[in-house]
């Protein structure tokens, strides 16, 4: 069977509830998105954390002429995963966004997360995180580009406006995504 890795998009504090940049009901997905990660930490599945690990000059902040409150920037503790998840020291992490321009909403844009992967010889991703209408969606999409199955976990996200989801999975499920509850996916580890 193919070897799967899920992706835990952007679950940091500055996305969550009381965060610079919070996503609509983050609290919700912490606990399932927990029992998630343990059950894939069982069947000794890869796990992938993205984090944004903005510069203090990143472009897409308001102060510096972009679209964005200042969020997610590098050794602060807003960068930080969300409580109560904690990588392990055999986990990746992917800092994404590091450079002062680009956006980063992708965990595979310029981080060498698709070589790493296939280097580990998994074929297959399940994607998850914040925010379903931007990281999620980039991530979603360029794990398909770059040839892996593409699994989009939805119960395990959360948009900054809900009203979009559908729209997006729509879109995700047109480019070749395929959409499952974890329950369902989990299954198939």
């Amino acid at each position: 069977m193919a070897k799967a890795a899920i992706i835990v998009v952007d679950v940091q504090r500055d996305f969550c509830e009381g965060g610079a940049l919070s996503a609509a009901d983050t609290l919700s997905l912490l606990k399932p998105l927990q029992e998630c990660i343990e059950a894939v930490r069982r069947a000794n599945a890869v796990i992938v954390y993205t984090k944004d690990w903005h510069p203090e000059d990143h472009s897409s902040f308001h102060k510096n002429g972009g679209r964005w409150p200042a969020h997610c920037t590098a050794d602060t503790q807003g960068a930080e995963l969300m409580p109560p998840l904690k990588a392990r020291p055999d986990e990746i992490i992917v800092p994404k966004g590091v450079s002062k321009n680009g956006a980063g909403y992708s965990g595979f844009e310029l981080t060498g997360l698709a070589e790493r992967l296939k280097n580990l010889e998994v074929n297959r991703v399940a994607v998850c995180g914040i925010a379903t209408e931007y990281c999620v969606r980039a991530t979603t999409l360029d794990g398909l580009q770059s040839g892996f199955e593409t699994v989009v976990l939805t119960d395990l996200i959360r948009a900054v406006q809900p009203a979009e989801t559908p729209k997006v999975l729509e879109e995700l499920k047109k480019a070749g995504a395929k959409t499952a509850t974890a329950a369902e996916w989990l299954k198939g580890l």
